[in-house]
């Protein structure tokens, strides 16, 4: 007998909106959902994660934004993280470049070290890429689990997943979306006929997020992208510029895809811009996405030829030097979201953008309390003031001076400038001097090589044992040459020598049969220039951008954008190093301050929401489409979690079983079920009439489960018939087995039963272990009675057996059975009326909505009937 345990932790994410951190165990299974950190970087954010970092077995990775990725890289490098994680191909993608972008706006403010380049790539290359609806079954402690990615909308790749372990079902779903996007299409949760897929159907266990909980319908798309457009160009009329802060690869392609499709449709003049740290790499990445992308998106790719993602009027930047070249007014996409780091925040603070009336901030998403984003957000609520449902609030002109820490990198001046440049030329020449010291003693190898008459086969290792050697002198700067130490001294008189020591090899002279000595470091560096050229040499291309990526911005090419130097890994990818991320004017001198300053505020500020996130309404419909056995709330305010739980319980066909657990709060969320595993004779295997739903084959037994005292085996007791000649056969649903029952599951006394009516049991005592499994004591008593407790055990399970109906085991939507079934078999079919659908005009299907029924009404006489009710039965499992 086996009973799942499961248990619910969240670290992080749980009656707040902070990033999304939970442990879910399935008995000695830890999965980790999701590993979010915002741009703060907190690390005493991940106190709770970092308690159980290292037991971890599986991480599953839903959305590729910093609130669900941002802790990967640091968990893996300084946590012990080690579990096999999972995610779609462009959660991986764009997960890394969200990574990157951060780390890059971060290092442009402040000394930021809590984690590198190096850890970012580490952690992403260890993830295992799954596509949409491939069902992986997970090894080790996780063995039996399966999961599965589904799509989530929200973002390119998003995933809801499935987690199964035999009879149990765990559905986690976070920041999901409903409607349709322009670049996306909505999240498989809800089909169009308002149901959910039957894979997703009463799961066991249901995750999912109360974010927008007191939001309960949102103004319609249309009207939002209106009002996003008006404000837009209204300011640009007036002479104003747009800042729209965004993430770095996910929801910006939204954004991009939007504008520059409506920049294209009006032969808009004003410059629209791309301004994140690696916008180059974000583009070139959606265009080779496009499977997972929206209809709309692949069907303007199959109707133009033409990637939508290849953009005609938007300009990819990635310095914030490079908005000089676009005077005038214009729109700027940046990055980050929250305004707390990246180039948003620059421009926001740059200059007097921030004090120009005629400048408009949109904001497209919350951000997190406490973050700049988050107060002007609060601002332009409080002005607008209550709105209604599916209303776009109105700009807000702001007339605020708020205090900030800013944090700059600056170019050192003066005398700092002096001092740094005195060390740096005091290193260099330590360093030349180091250089030319190692050159002197690799001549003085060479020279003291004798010539030996040792075969050629060993030199070939003696030579990369030199290079080796050259490579650790280089390091630890020792030399293990014959030479005088002047540094030491063995007294008045004497001074000790050194000696050539380990790991010193020697060097044999290499001669061919021409007697011409061959020097493999000329062949060496041979090799290593043409391999140098080739990549300087514009290989991939003349139009490359600062990223190695071809450029797409056609205008905006400049002369001091350089190839990102690139090394060819083992497995054939690309090896960054840190040095790739750098821009050119990042090796000027310079140094970190931070002020404390007055930043005036007048410009304009609007709201639009561009999150594509389900409202509360959809979510309500989506749960009870669904229909779980047990609900957790997470990822919302304490306010919204309550709400929104209470909201539920209203509704009468929902689960009784809400929880609404805290950070670090342990929930048991175990399913009060028992499940055996029992094998099966031959005899009885064969016996079994199996009928087959989908990849699973089903057949229908009847029998008792027990536990025999003594013994942990579960027993399966079968009822059985007298044969002829006295011989006992299993009673399954196929009839009478031949056979020696003994041979079965159990045995016991052949009975016949002459009545319809169950037979009266005789009272047994039993005992219950503490599962609850019935265990049959072994008193002398109960030994007496035990003979005729088990005849009249099998007469009832002998009388289950002969009065079993049949059962259809399955579901079936008309829809696609007209579609797919009925078309292939040339059977004309229509919906008529209430949702019947109507065959060759002689046959009528329609279902029961309340009980699932399915009807057929027809002529026996038709031959029509008869067919259309065979194709029905296939689409089920008949017992």
């Amino acid at each position: 007998m086996e009973s799942n345990y499961i248990r619910f932790t969240p670290l992080s994410g749980a009656k707040s909106e902070s990033a999304l951190c939970y442990l879910l165990e399935i008995d000695e299974a830890k999965i980790l959902l999701d590993c979010g950190w915002n741009d703060a970087f907190n690390v005493d954010d991940l106190r709770q994660l970092k308690r159980i970092a290292k037991n971890v077995d599986a991480c599953l990775l839903s959305h590729s934004t910093l609130h669900h990725i941002g802790a990967l890289a640091y968990a893996r490098s300084y946590m012990g993280l080690r579990a096999q994680t999972y995610a779609t191909f462009p959660v991986v993608d764009m997960g890394r470049l969200t990574l990157y972008d951060i780390w890059q706006s971060k290092r442009a403010t402040e000394d930021f070290t809590t984690f590198n380049l190096e850890d970012i790539d580490q952690a992403f290359e260890a993830i295992t890429c799954l596509r949409y609806h491939q069902p992986i079954e997970l090894s080790g402690k996780c063995k039996g689990i399966t999961i599965t990615a589904s799509s989530a909308g929200h973002t390119v790749g998003g995933t809801v997943w499935k987690i199964s372990k035999d009879t149990e079902s765990i559905l986690y779903a976070v920041d999901y979306n409903h409607r349709k996007d322009k670049h996306l299409d909505g999240t498989v949760l809800l089909q169009p006929d308002g149901n959910a897929p039957q894979e997703f159907q009463r799961p066991s266990l249901m995750i999912t997020d109360a974010f927008n909980a007191q939001q309960l319908l949102q103004p319609s798309r249309p009207a939002r992208d209106r009002a996003l457009l008006e404000s837009t160009m209204a300011t640009l009329h007036a002479g104003g510029s747009v800042l729209l802060p965004t993430d770095s690869s996910t929801r910006v392609l939204e954004l991009a895809y939007m504008l520059d499709s409506y920049w294209m449709a009006n032969r808009v003049r004003y410059h629209l811009i791309l301004l994140t740290h690696f916008s180059y790499r974000t583009a070139h990445f959606a265009t080779s996405m496009m499977e997972w992308m929206g209809d709309t998106v692949r069907s303007q790719l199959t109707d133009t030829r033409e990637n939508p993602f290849q953009f005609k009027y938007l300009r990819l930047i990635q310095r914030l030097s490079d908005l000089e070249k676009y005077a005038g007014p214009k729109v700027i996409l940046a990055s980050n979201l929250s305004m707390e780091t990246g180039l948003a925040r620059e421009v926001f603070l740059r200059g007097e953008w921030s004090q120009n009336p005629n400048n408009t901030l949109i904001l497209t998403e919350r951000a997190l309390p406490g973050e700049l984003a988050r107060y002007l957000y609060d601002e332009w609520k409080e002005g607008v003031g209550a709105l209604a449902s599916k209303e776009v609030g109105n700009e807000v002109q702001l007339d605020n001076v708020l205090r900030l820490k800013v944090d700059r990198k600056v170019l050192l001046e003066g005398q700092e400038l002096a001092d740094f440049m005195a060390a740096q030329e005091a290193r260099l020449e330590r360093e030349r001097a180091n250089a030319a010291l190692l050159e002197r003693n690799r001549r003085a190898l060479l020279e003291e090589e004798d010539d030996s008459d040792e075969d050629e086969g060993s030199l070939d290792g003696d030579a990369n044992h030199l290079i080796e050697m050259d490579m650790l002198l280089s390091k630890t700067g020792s030399h293990d040459v014959y030479m005088k130490d002047a540094t030491k001294s063995g007294g008045f008189f004497k001074q000790t020598q050194s000696y050539r020591m380990f790991p010193y090899v020697e060097r044999k002279k290499k001669i061919d049969d021409y007697g011409e000595s061959i020097v493999v470091e000329h062949f060496l560096n041979a090799s290593s220039g043409n391999t140098k050229d080739t990549r300087e040499g514009g290989g991939r291309g003349g139009n490359l951008d600062a990223n190695g990526d071809t450029r797409m911005g056609g205008d905006d090419d400049d002369g001091d954008t350089r190839m990102e130097d690139r090394t060819e890994g083992a497995d054939g990818n690309d090896a960054r190093t840190d040095q790739d991320m750098i821009h050119p004017e990042d090796s000027l001198p310079s140094k970190y301050v931070s002020s404390e300053e007055e930043v005036v505020i007048r410009c304009k500020v609007r709201y639009v929401d561009m999150e594509g996130r389900a409202d509360e309404s959809a979510m309500k419909t989506i749960l009870q489409a669904i229909g779980p056995r047990k609900l957790i709330l997470v990822h919302g305010t304490e306010e919204q979690t309550d709400t929104l739980c209470q909201t539920y319980l209203e509704l009468s066909d929902m689960t009784r079983e809400i929880y609404t657990p805290s950070i670090g709060e342990i929930l048991n969320v175990s399913e009060v079920t028992n499940m055996y595993k029992i094998n099966l004779t031959d005899a009885l295997l064969s016996s079994l009439m199996f009928s087959t739903l989908g990849e699973i084959d089903l057949a229908y037994l009847v029998g008792q489960v027990q536990i025999p005292s003594g013994s942990t085996a579960p027993v399966l007791g079968i009822p059985t018939v007298q044969g002829e000649g006295g011989n006992k056969k299993l009673l399954t649903s196929g009839g009478p087995v031949g056979g020696d029952a003994t041979t079965g599951a159990t045995a016991g006394p052949a009975t016949t039963l002459s009545s319809d009516q169950p037979p009266a049991l005789p009272p047994l005592q039993q005992q219950q272990d503490a599962n609850g499994i019935v265990v049959v004591s072994n008193t002398a008593q109960q030994q007496a009675l035990q003979p005729q407790a088990q005849q009249a055990q099998q007469q009832r399970l002998e009388m289950l057996a002969r009065k079993h109906q049949p059962v259809f085991v399955g579901d079936i939507k008309l829809t696609e059975f007209k579609n797919r079934v009925l078309k292939q078999a040339g059977i004309e079919a229509e919906f008529l009326g209430d949702g019947v659908l109507v065959c060759n005009g002689v046959v009528a299907i329609r279902k029961v909505d309340q009980t699932g029924q399915i009807l057929l009404e027809g002529s026996p006489m038709s031959q029509d009937y008869y067919l259309v009710r065979q194709l029905l039965y296939k689409q089920f499992a008949l017992l």
